[in-house]
């Protein structure tokens, strides 16, 4: 009998079970894939805010150790203005870009060497139940023998296509078809100059750029998800048409390099899902599909570990009624998650800005407390709410009165 089983031992699910087991509890995860294993179809931004949890968590040096730098400049190109500014309230006051082959293995270790179990090559195959309740799993061994194991709850961080929220009949809330996205295609380089984070927006398009694992570049362009798709071997003479179009700056900068791997272009549906009910949750994509447009998905990930975790403990150690407990995980989730998912889905339109944006921009152009707060709502120090709100709004209005 275990505490808890993780299926899924990835960013969201490592992390899980890191903060389960220093806790003392019996943690077993499962995987399908061996490790060290790479998911490239990963913005890899970790920003401010789950740069403090990897802090806290203690694994942030072997993430600067991995030859990943610190992300302290973050700039926004407008075409007729330029923002930058660093989210405010961070303690550690930098992102980070970390591939996903590093970033999930760091926690993985940390979480074995925490006590946690790891089986690799492990396939879910089903859930145990005793009425209503979710008592365990069966699943096959990489030799195609079944096994089973019963824990007092069960984590599903097996992303977006999660076989326990299927098997659960977790409902999605919040859905949005990939066409209601956008469309983003980048590749990696190496020997590109960078000047910080840099953001390229324009109507209808926009671009990206920053630096991750040894001196490579993650670059990318995104238009909306409804585009027609290029055919492979046109990907990219369309990559860099757009990328000039947009800033013939990074375009030159990005030729002058040369691309590391093969281009990835995709498009996602995204979700909330029903996070919790008797005896299992969901964390990371499992639970909450964000559009990679605001880069929000890893740091999504890692504090939802976080709060689940908190909440497990409570319940697992007798602290409270264990189900209580932790069906609280949903309302906290959702009340800084959903906000974060509709602001992205927003974003994802990419539509033309709109004369009250035009201004929002214009007024943070002369306000720099007020662009370092936009910037705070992508590393997720600052609320969607908080910056959008009414007030917030028209003490933008007022301040650039003031400056004109």
């Amino acid at each position: 009998m275990h505490d808890v089983i993780v299926v899924g031992a990835r960013c969201a699910g490592a992390a899980t079970a890191l903060l389960l087991a220093r806790q003392g509890h019996k943690v077993l995860i499962i995987d399908q894939d061996r490790f060290p294993s790479d998911m490239r179809l990963s913005t890899h931004l970790v920003w401010h805010a789950g740069a403090d949890l990897l802090q806290k968590w203690g694994v942030l040096e072997a993430v600067r150790a991995s030859r990943c730098p610190a992300l302290t400049e973050f700039s926004l190109d407008l075409g007729e203005l330029v923002l930058k500014g660093t989210p405010p309230d961070a303690q550690v006051g930098a992102a980070f870009a970390p591939k996903r082959i590093v970033l999930d293995q760091i926690l993985l270790d940390a979480a074995v060497a925490a006590g946690a179990e790891l089986r690799e090559g492990v396939l879910l195959d089903d859930l145990l139940r005793e009425g209503d309740r979710v008592v365990g799993i069966t699943a096959k061994n990489p030799d195609g023998t079944v096994m089973t194991e019963q824990a007092r709850w069960i984590v599903g961080a097996d992303g977006r296509h999660s076989r326990v929220a299927r098997s659960v009949g977790s409902t999605a809330y919040h859905e949005f078809p990939k066409e209601a996205g956008s469309l983003n295609t980048f590749a990696y380089f190496s020997g590109v100059s960078l000047k910080g984070v840099e953001f390229i927006s324009r109507p209808e398009r926009m671009a990206y750029a920053w630096a991750t694992n040894d001196d490579q570049v993650l670059a990318g362009v995104m238009l909306p998800g409804h585009s027609p798709r290029v055919a492979r071997q046109d990907t990219e003479a369309f990559f860099f048409a757009e990328m000039e179009a947009m800033s013939p700056d990074l375009a030159a900068r990005l030729r002058a390099g040369k691309r590391e791997e093969d281009w990835i272009s995709t498009s996602v549906g995204t979700f909330c899902r029903q996070p919790v009910g008797p005896g299992w949750s969901l964390v990371g994509d499992a639970g909450l599909t964000v559009d990679p447009i605001t880069a929000a998905g890893i740091t999504n990930a890692l504090r939802d570990a976080d709060l689940l975790a908190e909440l497990l403990h409570q319940g697992l150690s007798g602290q409270g009624d264990l189900d209580a407990t932790v069906a609280a995980y949903a309302a906290r989730r959702d009340a800084v998650s959903v906000p974060l998912h509709l602001f992205s889905q927003d974003m994802a339109r990419l539509a033309p800005p709109t004369d009250e944006v035009i201004q929002l921009f214009t007024g943070l152009a002369h306000n720099q407390a007020q662009a370092d707060r936009y910037f705070g709502v992508f590393g997720q120090t600052v609320s969607p709410a908080d910056f959008f709100s009414p007030e917030n709004m028209r003490a933008i209005t007022d301040q650039a009165a003031i400056s004109a």
